[in-house]
């Protein structure tokens, strides 16, 4: 009987080779399952950062409906609750009070200024009325 064939009949213990090729198939399964694992995690974050981005593009929005200006700095909407006066149509005064910021349920920083998914705060300017993610690569987004 060839070497071979005994191995297979075999109830002694395993080789050294097998105990590698099982290692490094074990450890090709491994890097493949972490690689989809980061880039589907890249998408979400791609999403999310659309979706933020759009929201705070509307909040800025309101914000100079309401106000008539631009706000000095993205803190100033997480802060700053919406609030609107307006003339009534017979003179009379009536105020419309929104419950709530311009900007809830983001992500802050420590300063508390919104932070993308990325982990970056988002850059505002403030002359340009413009948002942008300041993590790189989506600059201009």
């Amino acid at each position: 009987m060839d070497y071979a064939a005994r191995a297979l009949r075999s109830d002694e213990g395993r080789s050294i080779f097998e105990a590698l090729l099982v290692a490094v198939l074990v450890a090709v399964f491994v890097l493949i399952a972490t690689d989809r694992y980061y880039s589907s995690i890249k998408t979400v974050k791609e999403t999310a950062l659309l979706v933020e981005m759009s929201n705070l593009r509307s909040a800025l929005n309101y914000y100079l409906m309401f106000n008539g200006k631009p706000p000095i700095s993205l803190k100033e909407m997480v802060e700053k609750g919406v609030d609107a006066s307006k003339r009534g149509i017979e003179g009379a005064d009536y105020r419309i009070v929104i419950a709530g910021k311009y900007v809830e349920t983001m992500t802050l920083d420590a300063d508390g200024y919104p932070v993308d998914p990325f982990g970056n705060r988002y850059s505002y300017d403030a002359s340009l009325v413009v948002i942008r993610s300041s993590t790189r690569g989506y600059e201009k987004w």
